[in-house]
């Protein structure tokens, strides 16, 4: 086929790819024109800014001084924080490995705790539940019975500012273990042990019971603390049928705070 016949043709869908290209020239070099400046200034910017950072250091010797006291200021506040909220149970709630089995320390805590809180309660005329929020099937893992070994140490906590404050009843005692335990997560910094109290009747006691719980008193021997117990939440509400008591359910919990990770310098 000779050019003439292939222009009569074909001339149609030439024009056609010749005029797409003579446009995609015309702007590819419009474009050019107007960022190639641009560009060229980023260029020039972003390489200055690599010898500056290979050649000049960020930050000064009084910088890195001022951070360091910053950091160290951080972490004493945080140690301190940390130690003001953590639960330091007393020996008669913590596991000795002197003296035996766990669980056989576990059993001889809550018996000896029952016995104690059920004898004071009775002397004072408080309702008090004999399980003292125990589960019903005592914990056979060494770290649940520590944990609810702590959680018994609040409980011995609490009821005793209850007897302070002349409470009447304590109706419900509840010892939670923190449910983020069983979680693929973890319990993360903060591991709560849950402890809820429900409390009925007058209530002058059950308000002087919570400033009680809150109060940083010295403890008078190693058999009692005087607190504060750690608050999560609380509520009063009159009681329904008698309109001169009211109900107060609180909420403490007993805190194991992680240890922080630590910031290499």
């Amino acid at each position: 086929m000779s050019i003439e016949a292939f222009w009569q043709e074909n001339k149609r869908f030439v024009l056609l790819v010749a005029g797409s290209a003579l446009l995609f020239l015309l702007g590819w070099l419009a474009i050019g024109s107007v960022l190639g400046d641009e560009l060229a200034a980023q260029r020039r910017s972003a390489e200055s800014a690599r010898r500056k950072l290979a050649s000049e250091p960020m930050y000064s010797a009084e910088d890195l001084r001022q951070l360091e006291g910053e950091h160290a200021a951080l972490a004493a506040a945080v140690e301190a924080l940390s130690a003001a909220v953590a639960w330091k149970p007393r020996a008669p709630f913590a596991l000795d490995p002197a003296r035996g089995a766990a669980s056989n320390q576990y059993f001889a805590a809550v018996a000896a705790t029952r016995e104690d809180l059920l004898r004071r309660a009775g002397r004072a005329n408080l309702r008090l539940p004999e399980d003292l929020g125990l589960p019903a099937l005592s914990p056979t893992r060494e770290s649940d019975i520590v944990r609810f070994l702590e959680g018994l140490d609040l409980v011995d906590r609490a009821v005793r500012f209850a007897l302070e404050a002349g409470c009447a009843r304590i109706d419900r005692i509840q010892i939670q273990l923190d449910p983020k335990l069983t979680s693929k997560a973890g319990v993360g910094t903060l591991e709560r042990t849950r402890v809820t109290l429900n409390l009925s009747g007058a209530p002058e006691p059950l308000t002087a019971f919570l400033s009680r719980s809150q109060e940083a008193r010295p403890a008078a021997d190693g058999s009692r603390a005087a607190g504060p117990l750690n608050l999560e939440r609380c509520e009063m509400i009159p009681a329904r049928t008698k309109p001169d008591e009211a109900a107060l359910e609180v909420v403490f919990f007993v805190a194991r705070i992680a240890a922080p990770a630590v910031v290499e310098q």
